[in-house]
C-alpha cells in the first residue's frame, strides 16, 4: 500500500496499527487504513480522526453489507477490496492529491480508446445501451458480463436522465410525473456515457450535468434494499432500487460529484467470471462539497432508524 501511495505522489506516514500512534488526533487529512475485515477494528481509529478526515480502508474481503457499513462513517468515503489494492489505492491517492477526480481514462490503461455517446431521452438511451452492448460483443465480453453491462448502463442512464434533474429551487424536475410517463418528455440537460474494453475489464461512466448524488443517499437506499428485499419496489424506491442493482451487478462503483455541475459514476465489468463488488469510491469537488454531505434517504432512515 505504501508502494501505491508513493507512486502517486504522496509522502506516507507509516505505522502498524492505531496503538502505534501516540498522538489524540491524527493530523493528516488523508488517511489509508488497512483492516484484517472486521469493521470493528476501525473504531480506535474513527475516534483519532479529524473531522473533515478523508479515510480510505483496504480490506482482504468484504461482502456488500460491511462495504456499507465501513461507508456509514461520514469520513470514509472509500473501501477497497482484495485484488484492487495496488491499482486502487494509486488511483484513489492520485485523485485525491490532484483534485482531478473526473473521467473514466484514470481506471484504463494509458491510449485505450474510450466512445462516447450524448443523449437527453428515452429514445436516445435505448440506442445508447445497444451500441455498447454490440462493443462489448465486438470486444469478445462474455454473455454475462455483457447483461450486467446493459442493466447497469439502463439503471445509469434512467437516474441521469429522470432522476438527477432539478430546478433552480432544486425540486426534482421530474417528482410529480408518473415514471411511465417520465419516457415522453426530453432531460433538460444532456446525459453522457462513455464506454472502453481492456484486456481484464469493461468499463463505463454516466455524466449528468446536475451533480447533487450525496453519499449518505447512495449507502441508505442500498442497506434498505439489502435489509427488506422482499419489499423492493421500483415505484416506491425509484433511483434508489437502481443503486442497489448497480452494486450487485458492477466490480466497483465509483462517484465523483461537484456540486451543481456534474454527477459521473463509473463501474468496472471483469471479463470472466462475475465477482462481488471490491471497491467503492466517493469523490466531491471541494467546491459547494458542504451541500453534499446530506442528501435525500427512505422515509425509514429520515430519522437514522436501522442505521
Amino acid at each position: 500500500m505504501i508502494a501505491a501511495l508513493e507512486r502517486a505522489g504522496a509522502e506516507a506516514d507509516a505505522v502498524v496499527s492505531v496503538d502505534a500512534i501516540a498522538a489524540d488526533e491524527i493530523p493528516h487529512r488523508y488517511v489509508f487504513a488497512a483492516t484484517t475485515g472486521n469493521v470493528a477494528d476501525l473504531e480506535p481509529l474513527y475516534a483519532k480522526l479529524r473531522e473533515r478526515a478523508h479515510v480510505c480502508v483496504v480490506a482482504p474481503n468484504a461482502s456488500l453489507t460491511q462495504l456499507t457499513q465501513y461507508l456509514r462513517d461520514p469520513r470514509v468515503n472509500h473501501v477497497i477490496v482484495g485484488d484492487e489494492l495496488d491499482n486502487g489505492v494509486f488511483v484513489t491517492a492520485q485523485k485525491l492529491l490532484t483534485g482531478d477526480i473526473f473521467g473514466i481514462e484514470k481506471y484504463v490503461p494509458e491510449a485505450t480508446p474510450v466512445h462516447y455517446v450524448r443523449l437527453r431521452d428515452f429514445a436516445g438511451r435505448g440506442q445508447a445501451i445497444q451500441t455498447i452492448l454490440d462493443f462489448a460483443e465486438a470486444s469478445r465480453m462474455r454473455r454475462q458480463v455483457r447483461n450486467s453491462i446493459g442493466s447497469v448502463c439502463e439503471e445509469l442512464l434512467m437516474n441521469a436522465l429522470y432522476d438527477a434533474p432539478v430546478d433552480e429551487h432544486g425540486r426534482q424536475v421530474f417528482a410529480e410525473i408518473d415514471p411511465h410517463d417520465r419516457t415522453g418528455v426530453p432531460s433538460p440537460r444532456p446525459v453522457s456515457i462513455r464506454y472502453a474494453a481492456t484486456d481484464t475489464h469493461f468499463v463505463v461512466a454516466v455524466r449528468d450535468r446536475f451533480g447533487r448524488l450525496a453519499k449518505n443517499t447512495i449507502v441508505a437506499y442500498i442497506e434498505k434494499c439489502i435489509h427488506s428485499p422482499t419489499q423492493i419496489d421500483r415505484k416506491t424506491y425509484g433511483a434508489g432500487l437502481g443503486l442497489y442493482l448497480v452494486a450487485n451487478a458492477a466490480a466497483s462503483y465509483i462517484v465523483n460529484v461537484a456540486y451543481g455541475v456534474a454527477t459521473e459514476v463509473v463501474c468496472s465489468f471483469d471479463r470472466g467470471a462475475k465477482t462481488p463488488l471490491r471497491q467503492v469510491g466517493m469523490f466531491v469537488h471541494p467546491g459547494n462539497a458542504d451541500k453534499l454531505r446530506q442528501g435525500p434517504v427512505p422515509q425509514r432512515f429520515a430519522n437514522n432508524e436501522d442505521l
